[in-house]
């Protein structure tokens, strides 16, 4: 069986424990244990399983066992032995450990059962009750899946290869692979493999080289990143430098973070962080673009789990901050590790305490509004993640593709890194003021993820247009703000942004936010003459909430309350027959009453939105509405309406006005309502 070289390996115990035992060995049960207590799982998994075969199988070896094939990721025998153990064992982390092993043999079902007994054995640990609600919906981890390409990268091998870095073109990476020039490393007891060098794949392609002589031990070099234009580099190795092994007081080998120059040759000034310690781990380093702030995992003092994200802010003298824990709303009573900071500011994780497809799963967050806190993290979803460990991404927001390691089935060896593309959704923002119908310059966009509150960054096009293009599939919150304007919001909708990845990714539909002028700036006169009433008020009602247009018995549409010159186009409808745009009797009434407005106000610009009910397909819909709205367009400049005069947009089935979406049996009269062109007032002009 292929035994997978656990990742969090490289943080707990990496070398083991050594020297003089309490008590004289005796016995084949008490050298299993000794292996197991020196962490060396791979020899004592082969002791229990003789022990059992000749002494019978003790709550202890079956305890142990488990516990070793959960170390070594060998999730097949670990749920056969947590199986046997979770009916003896009155310990709840043995519920917790047979969940999260069911999850990652894709029994869901099961695992979510048991999360509910850990749950309420361990009622103080959130995560029972929060994997149990998520598995309550696994499909919603694949509801993205459609917009990731994920192939295999071409210079893994049959060994370990995993958390990659951007350098030079190429990729830096982590490697237990034999080298060709015989320097081969100690054997790691914890897996029965190599300990990992640093390897470079110049342009990403299939050769990888040993990267680094001096940087390079007979120990574990681990995860890496750079910065100052490449210049320097920090690494992640066991506590061993200038020939010097260190131990803690438990005689456990720790691992530290380096940092080093690039010389003429080779890496010079191999030098220790200020904040290593023997008596725990920092590993896992990435520096954010502006080269201000330093994240790492470590177990550390004031950790919240087993390994915790921490970060450092860059001092004025050129050094590091004390390190700050990222808090509960990160950090779980799991593990978190292998964070990435992207030039946007997204920073990936891997966390098996926050819920997802089972293992390590990569998760994306931003920095709150308070000072040093985060917002929930998101789970990025399949394929990137999957029910195996899947950690170390890197991403290139400017290509819209990066890398990341997993090692879930498929892969070549051991662990693997996969290089993935994503099609991001590109949506245009316009903010402009709605009595004029142009664009507000210098106003504030914000834009929230509905689901997790989190920021979303954007690219200003001119001073009142932005482009926006989302990360992961979620619906957004938009804002805009600016003296003298009243709040302007809208909404980017989770099913438009499925749809708009369904059909190239590009939003063709720009979504504006109107603001109205504030009571420090005075309406228009003849816009409130014109409607009847203040803009800002709910259309149909006046400032009391008394209703200004009512049904008429004797067959006109409205009867106007108060002064009858007053004409009312604010929103006026147009209804369309199934899947067909021709102008139907009554719509022409409707649109001659635009006309005469038209004709009264000769420089007044409308919009006509057109939309169609959900039945057909979303594609085969957005051309009819564009149909429609020419219709109606074309009913208007046959009239004599300037073109210039009509802003017409098309959005098909993505804004009902009911709940007759897809697969929702709704009545004729009922789909007829979303058959429409709506008409709004843009401005009056002068």
């Amino acid at each position: 069986m292929k035994h997978i070289v656990l990742i969090f390996a490289l943080f707990l115990a990496c070398v083991g424990k050594v020297g003089a035992q309490d008590k004289p060995l005796s016995g084949a049960m008490q050298r299993a244990v000794e292996e197991f207590d020196k962490f060396h799982y791979a020899e004592a998994a082969k002791m229990f399983e003789q022990v059992m075969a000749k002494e019978g199988a003790s709550l202890e070896a079956k305890e142990k066992l488990a516990m070793c094939y959960r170390k070594m990721n060998d999730t097949q025998n670990a749920e056969r032995w947590f199986a046997l153990v979770v009916n003896e064992s009155a310990d709840p982390m043995n519920k917790l450990y047979y969940a999260q092993t069911l999850a990652q043999n894709q029994k869901y079902a099961e695992s979510r059962e048991w999360y509910d007994k850990f749950s309420q054995a361990m009622k103080s640990d959130k995560r029972g009750k929060e994997f149990f609600v998520s598995y309550g919906d696994v499909d919603k981890f694949f509801k993205d899946a459609e917009r990731y390409t994920v192939e295999i990268a071409p210079f893994n091998s049959k060994d370990a290869d995993f958390s990659p870095a951007y350098y030079r073109g190429g990729i830096v990476f982590c490697s237990n692979r034999p080298r060709d020039d015989k320097k081969n490393k100690l054997v790691h007891k914890w897996t029965g493999k190599r300990f990992l060098d640093l390897y470079y794949a110049p342009g990403a392609g299939p050769k990888a080289k040993p990267f680094s002589d001096n940087l390079n031990t007979q120990y574990h070099e681990g995860s890496s990143t750079f910065f100052n234009d490449g210049a320097s580099i920090m690494f992640t190795r066991n506590n061993f430098n200038a020939g010097k092994f260190g131990k803690s007081s438990e005689d456990i080998n720790k691992l530290k973070l380096f940092s080093a120059q690039q010389g003429s040759g080779d890496w010079l000034n191999v030098t220790e962080f200020p904040f290593n310690d023997a008596e725990y781990s920092i590993a896992h380093p990435t520096i954010s673009a502006d080269g201000q702030t330093l994240y790492f995992t470590s177990d550390m003092p004031g950790s919240i789990g087993e390994t915790d994200i921490w970060m450092c802010k860059g001092t004025n003298g050129g050094g590091w901050s004390a390190p700050i824990n990222l808090g509960k709303e990160v950090n779980t009573k799991g593990k978190e590790g292998f964070p990435y900071i992207d030039a946007q500011g997204n920073l990936f994780f891997s966390s098996d305490g926050h819920p997802g497809l089972g293992g390590l799963d990569i998760f994306v967050t931003r920095a709150g509004k308070e000072k040093n806190k985060f917002n929930v993290p998101q789970n990025i979803g399949s394929p990137i993640n999957s029910n195996k460990d899947d950690f170390s991404l890197i991403f290139d927001n400017e290509q819209n593709e990066g890398y990341f390691s997993s090692n879930r089935d498929g892969g070549v060896g051991d662990d693997d890194i996969y290089k993935f593309s994503v099609k991001t959704c590109e949506v245009r923002v316009m903010i402009v003021d709605a009595i004029t119908g142009k664009g507000i310059p210098e106003a504030k966009l914000t834009v929230t993820d509905k689901q997790n509150k989190n920021s979303l960054p954007f690219e200003a096009l001119n001073d009142s247009t932005f482009r926006i293009n989302t990360f992961v599939s979620s619906g957004y919150d938009l804002k805009a703000t600016k003296e003298k304007y009243t709040d302007g919001k809208s909404e980017i909708t989770e099913p438009l942004l499925i749809k708009c990845k369904q059909t190239g990714g590009i939003l063709t539909d720009t979504v504006k936010i109107r603001m109205y002028p504030s009571d420090s700036q005075p309406l228009d006169p003849r816009l409130i003459t014109l409607l009847g009433r203040d803009p800002k008020q709910p259309f149909g009602k006046d400032p009391n909430g008394n209703p200004l247009i009512t049904p008429n018995s004797n067959g006109k549409k409205y009867t106007f309350k108060g002064n009858p010159k007053v004409k009312v186009v604010d929103v006026l409808t147009v209804y369309y027959d199934l899947d067909k745009y021709n102008i139907r009797p009554d719509a022409s009434r409707d649109l001659d009453r635009v006309l005469r407005v038209l004709y009264e106000y000769p420089n007044m610009v409308i919009s006509m939105s057109s939309h169609t009910d959900a039945r057909d397909s979303f594609e085969y819909n957005v051309q009819l509405a564009k149909n429609r709205a020419n219709s109606a367009m074309n009913y208007l400049i046959m009239r004599g309406i300037d073109p210039n005069r009509l802003e017409i947009s098309s959005f098909g089935e993505i804004k009902l006005t009911n709940n007759c979406p897809d697969g929702v049996d709704c009545t004729e009269p009922e789909h007829q309502l979303n058959r429409r062109t709506e008409i709004a007032i843009l401005s009056i002009g002068e």
